[in-house]
């Protein structure tokens, strides 16, 4: 993974509502998913969010998202 960026993932509209159908689901402020990025091109992802505190349950519900989006799901909450 030398030389690799990772970034906000590129998703279509369809991938795009089941992020949003996650994060209802688990009841996380914010889903986002990372992909490996082009350093020359991409922004390496950056937020100023903490982790959510998630259950095994929700655990494999992101990760059920990621295999359906191809890419990497964290849940966060919002700052307190």
């Amino acid at each position: 993974m030398t030389g690799q960026t990772w970034t906000w993932a590129r998703l279509d509209p369809a991938r795009l509502a089941l992020v949003e159908e996650t994060e209802q689901a688990i009841g996380a402020d914010f889903v986002v998913v990372y992909a490996p990025g082009d350093p020359r091109r991409d922004v390496p992802a950056s937020l100023p969010l903490a982790p959510a505190p998630l259950s095994d349950e929700q655990v494999k519900q992101l990760q059920s998202l990621e295999a359906k989006v191809g890419g990497i799901a964290v849940a966060y909450r919002k700052p307190d």
